[in-house]
């Protein structure tokens, strides 16, 4: 009957993508590899990668991560002689893009650029995700980004200890921005407010860029965000970290001012679960020749983040240890709604 001839069909197909490198094949492999009844991935064989890449960045554009994944993206399209294309699919403090990476087939041409709190914060945070920090393959760690308070030029807190005393004695009253609930910016905050008894009210925007623009417009009194979206247009009065940054070396850190809060967040490339070996490799490999160029360094340096290559492994056990971090640090201040 015709349907069992299809199916022989897709027998031998699929025992012919399977051994296709270095091993014998059946007649009927053969024969359905010489009538053309096999798809052209396994007729070929055609190594990876054999046409583009598609590169999801769940943040808009503008943002620390989307300035960091197109640079990268044209450093890996010259190493690999495929265009690696750039996709923003932003919201929900980027997990609609890190849900689509994740069920994505693990082929390598669907990879993902981001920030990690979609993937360490986030499942911490939301009951409905369906994917965890162990539904991806980790490639490499491209950037840390620290968080930094920032006010605008106009307004009269000059400290970060100013600002917090203000917050003391008028409580209720400042207002801060952040790029989404449950964001490591977000909780960075809350950790303060909960540390020194203060009472803020946050206000969610859609990424780093529309936060600042609000920031600019004087419609909140402070901005948490990624040092990118700060240099030279508003005044950071500190970055929360153990050490100040060489992008801003005359602010000060949170440990050096004495509070107990502050971390880097990774930006960083990583893939579906799944991928072959060779993919694995190859993706590695480019994403550690990209970082190494001349040009993703000077677009590092122009947008003010901090170069930090961790290869795949190192990175993975990273992504383990932030998740962590944040899942204590949730424990503490509890669920944020906004």
């Amino acid at each position: 009957m015709e349907w069992q001839g299809r199916l022989a069909s897709q027998r031998a197909c699929a025992i012919a993508g399977h051994v296709m490198k270095g091993r014998m094949l059946s007649a009927a492999a053969w024969v359905a590899l010489a009538f053309g009844a096999c798809p052209p991935q396994v007729a070929l064989a055609q190594a990876y990668p054999s046409r583009a890449i598609e590169m999801i960045v769940p943040f808009p554009a503008g943002a620390n991560s989307d300035l960091a994944a197109r640079a990268l993206a044209e450093g890996i399209s010259k190493t690999l002689g495929q265009a690696t294309v750039v996709t923003n699919k932003d919201g929900a403090a980027g997990t609609i893009g890190a849900a689509a990476a994740a069920a994505a087939q693990p082929d390598g041409y669907t990879i993902v650029f981001s920030a990690m709190g979609p993937v360490t914060a986030q499942p911490h945070l939301r009951d409905d995700l369906r994917y965890s920090a162990q539904s991806f393959d980790y490639i490499c760690q491209a950037t840390d980004v620290f968080v930094i308070a920032s006010v605008s030029n106009e307004s009269p807190h000059k400290s970060l200890k100013d600002l917090i005393a203000y917050a003391r004695r008028n409580p209720d009253k400042l207002t801060y921005g952040h790029p989404g609930p449950g964001t490591v910016p977000h909780l960075l905050m809350l950790q303060l407010a909960s540390d020194q008894n203060l009472k803020l009210t946050p206000v969610p925007f859609r990424g780093d860029a529309l936060a600042l623009n609000n920031l600019l417009g004087n419609h909140i009194d402070i901005l948490m965000s990624g040092d990118a979206a700060v240099i030279g247009k508003i005044r950071p009065l500190a970055v929360f970290a153990g050490d100040r940054l060489a992008s801003l070396p005359d602010v000060p850190s949170t440990r050096e001012l004495g509070l107990n809060t502050g971390f880097g967040t990774p930006n960083g490339l990583f893939a579906p679960k799944g991928l072959s070996g060779e993919v694995l490799t190859k993706l590695r490999a480019a994403c550690a020749t990209a970082m190494k160029s001349d040009a993703f360094i000077e677009a590092m340096k122009k947008s003010g983040q901090n170069v930090s290559y961790l290869d795949g492994p190192a990175f993975a056990d990273r992504i383990a240890q932030d998740s962590n971090t944040i899942a204590a640090l949730i424990a503490k201040v509890g669920r944020p709604k906004n």
